[in-house]
């Protein structure tokens, strides 16, 4: 009979974890961008990184890290961004967002992190990146790819991706805690499986 019981609330230990997992992940989460740029040619061009909102929207931040490519020469950021490589690059929606430019080396992948801060409300702002060089965009005419953001949506809809080509992926990031709760549970399930009925 204790053994019973305690099988049980091993159980239900199991489904409380899963239960926490999946909260977490409706959660806002970390996304890493991929940039391929194998295919868009060598020699030098420049990564454009835009965080814009219109006026009255939600206040907003997006912060780019673990910025990985061949970078080359000085950033230029203009409007309301600060910081940069190798720390956070941090955008704000204030006064219409901002704009940051950094001259790289093509044929490799380039990677970085984005994540976003926002309340409730019913206007958002949008993150986008490009490719271009001196004279035109680089693999699609505009922006590789963009990310909305939807302050007054579900919390499951309050991000909408748009990589628009085949050059850019971008994936969620598990947060630590995530991975944590994830781990745990399945710590919990081996102990249930191996424990005598």
């Amino acid at each position: 009979m204790m053994q019973s019981i305690t099988h049980r609330a091993a159980r239900l230990l199991a489904a409380t974890w899963m239960c926490l997992c999946a909260g977490a992940a409706v959660a806002v989460p970390v996304h890493h961008v991929d940039i391929d740029t194998s295919a868009l040619g060598t020699g030098t061009a420049y990564l454009g990184m835009s965080f814009l909102s219109v006026g009255g929207a939600t206040p907003a931040s997006a912060s780019v890290t673990n910025l990985a490519a061949d970078l080359l020469g000085v950033p230029v950021g203009t409007g309301s961004v600060a910081g940069g490589p190798p720390g956070a690059l941090t955008f704000t929606s204030e006064a219409g967002g901002g704009d940051w430019f950094q001259a790289i080396q093509l044929g490799g992948h380039v990677g970085f992190d984005v994540s976003f801060l926002f309340g409730d409300g019913t206007d958002g702002s949008t993150f986008s990146w490009s490719l271009f060089d001196d004279t035109h965009y680089l693999g699609v005419d505009g922006d590789l790819g963009s990310i909305a953001l939807h302050p007054d949506a579900a919390p499951d809809g309050r991000l909408t991706i748009t990589p628009d080509n085949a050059f850019t992926a971008v994936r969620a990031v598990p947060e630590p805690s995530t991975l944590l709760l994830v781990a745990l549970t399945g710590c919990v399930l081996a102990a249930v499986r191996r424990r005598p009925a």
